[in-house]
């Protein structure tokens, strides 16, 4: 007998694939036993079933900063992130993680990208139901071969989770060749912020301008320092870190080749609408990259870099950043898009055997996929959210199911 099954007016599988009706169950361990169109002359819930999301890149133990004076302007938000994430023990940043989290599960998250900056997210964030992948974070750009070895072994996480682990090395301004080379070296996967901005290019490819000159100011820039010569891309490649199981962030300022250089290698991209707003840059071409075959995931980065903070917001954002992809290809940017930049693939997608991992909003009497067009453009509400089958009992809507649901 399966723990729990649910008839409904439509379940949403991709663009362009639904069951209407449809019908599911999953057993106790929370996997999928049936996926199925449901008989017409079933009683069914007045629900529409989407898998659950998958918030590719976040920062979710950062706090929300005092707002600057417009424009945003990036190295001095970079010292306010620093001294506000200084100032907080670790305890208060897992229980950051875990706020914006709930926050997030209440609009249908289900799995994340946590970029963990002290190892204090990953058990937290398993104990909701979450999965994912949380990135332990690397910076330091003055380290050599023997230092950058010593960090990752003390920085290996050593308390199981249900969440996989990986590394970020933060950027190529903020992480040595050796350092870089150490991370490639754990093959694990990775998550790098990337060709954010044009100072980061200069930086790479002369050795001059504000980056060099803050990694002065910290005593972070070796005496010998030679710049790459070539963009970030390039210079990943060249470090062997452009590979299938590595997902770049931002990509904002990328050169020629760049785009053939990520498709050939397998990466993927992860950009976060709001972070794009708070710095007022310009929308990068998405649906050329979508077009080239590579795989681009939606992220809400931060609350320092985005209000309001939500993936309901970012796939707003995203539809009016790309009206030309549409409501499904935005939603499939933010569920099997994001599996693929995690290397979680089993995420963001109903399959028989997969996790019953998914929320429902209210079908209404339309179309099979309108609702799904209502909840991407922020017309419609989430009304329940279920993790490994069991439903989060966090989310007050006084939905009650009938027929046939859980308890």
């Amino acid at each position: 007998m399966p723990a729990g099954q649910l008839r409904v007016r439509s379940i949403w599988l991709g663009p362009g694939r639904e069951l209407s009706p449809g019908e599911l169950a999953w057993d106790a361990q929370g996997r999928l036993l049936v996926l199925r169109r449901a008989s017409v002359r079933a009683r069914l819930a007045d629900l529409c079933l989407v898998p659950g999301l998958v918030n590719a890149h976040a920062h979710l133990q950062l706090p929300a900063l005092p707002e600057p004076g417009a424009p945003h302007a990036f190295l001095p938000w970079v010292g306010a992130v620093m001294a506000a994430r200084s100032a907080m023990p670790p305890g208060d940043l897992a229980a950051a993680a875990v706020a914006a989290a709930r926050g997030l599960l209440a609009e249908g998250v289900t799995a994340v990208g946590e970029v963990d900056a002290a190892g204090t997210s990953p058990v937290p964030l398993g104990r909701l139901g979450w999965r994912g992948r949380c990135y332990r974070e690397l910076v330091g750009y003055h380290l050599g071969q023997t230092a950058a070895r010593d960090l990752l072994r003390e920085l290996r996480p050593r308390v199981p989770s249900a969440l996989r682990w990986g590394w970020s090395p933060h950027a190529p301004y903020s992480v040595s060749p050796a350092l870089f080379a150490a991370a490639v070296a754990s093959r694990r996967p990775l998550a790098i912020h990337c060709a954010e901005l044009p100072e980061e290019q200069e930086f790479l490819h002369t050795g001059r301008g504000p980056f060099a000159e803050l990694l002065q100011r910290l005593g972070r820039l070796p005496a010998d320092h030679r710049p790459s010569g070539c963009g970030a891309v390039q210079w990943l490649e060249r470090l062997g870190a452009l590979r299938r199981t590595t997902q770049l962030v931002h990509c904002q300022e990328l050169e020629p080749g760049d785009v053939a250089r990520i498709a050939a290698s397998q990466a993927s991209i992860a950009v976060c609408p709001g972070t794009i707003a708070w710095f007022r840059r310009n929308a990068p071409p998405v649906p050329a990259w979508l077009a080239a075959g590579i795989p681009v995931a939606l992220g809400t980065d931060s609350r320092a870099s985005s209000a309001p903070f939500g993936m309901r917001a970012e796939l707003a954002a995203a539809l009016r950043l790309w009206p030309s992809l549409g409501p499904e290809q935005v939603l499939a940017m933010a569920t099997v898009h994001g599996a693929r930049a995690l290397a979680c693939p089993g995420l963001g997608r109903l399959a028989l055997g997969g996790r019953a991992d998914f929320f429902a909003v209210p079908a209404g009497a339309d179309a099979a996929t309108e609702p799904v067009v209502a909840f991407v453009r922020g017309e419609r509400p989430v009304v329940g959210v279920w993790l490994g089958g069991r439903r989060w009992r966090g989310l007050r809507t006084g939905l009650s199911i009938s027929p046939p649901g859980l308890p």
